[in-house]
């Protein structure tokens, strides 16, 4: 079974990853986590400009690659027997996604749903939903239940 999992910073994707961990999972599970920088655009002609912005790239590029790792990591410490690889790209997130999982030839798709929408006929983040629509196999969308506080 092949697993692409979309990864992103966010608190969204450490519930993605704690779920991913819990599961039982078949003796030959590949994980190809994918973690997608979304371009940076500083247009300028200042020669200033232009090298913050390649700064800009080159560090969200390195704080992806640490995220990747970090997680294959966990994921390796916890389903031994997976095989589990990282990529990072760039571009637009569902797009790149999509790509990845074509490529891959993935089963699935696991990943995290921001709803930044308050609109509630829109449940999902524009990109979970993107992918959801567009994507060549299943796609699951893992969302934390909201911790309900006592009044």
């Amino acid at each position: 079974m092949k697993i692409l999992v979309a990864l992103d910073d966010s608190r969204h994707s450490d519930y993605l990853i704690k779920t991913i961990i819990q599961r039982k999972w078949p003796q030959d599970t590949q994980f190809k986590i994918v973690s997608v920088n979304e371009p940076f655009d500083m247009e300028s002609e200042d020669a200033s400009w232009l090298q913050l912005s390649d700064e800009v790239d080159r560090r969200r590029k390195e704080h992806a690659e640490v995220l990747c790792e970090r997680v294959r990591h966990a994921i390796e410490k916890h389903i031994p027997t997976a095989s589990v690889h990282f990529e990072v790209k760039e571009g637009d997130p569902c797009c790149q996604v999509i790509n990845a999982a074509v490529d891959w030839q993935a089963d699935k798709i696991l990943m995290g749903a921001h709803s930044k929408s308050v609109c509630p006929h829109n449940l999902l983040g524009s990109v979970s939903r993107a992918v959801s629509h567009n994507a060549p196999c299943s796609v699951e969308v893992l969302r934390e239940k909201p911790k309900l506080v006592a009044v």
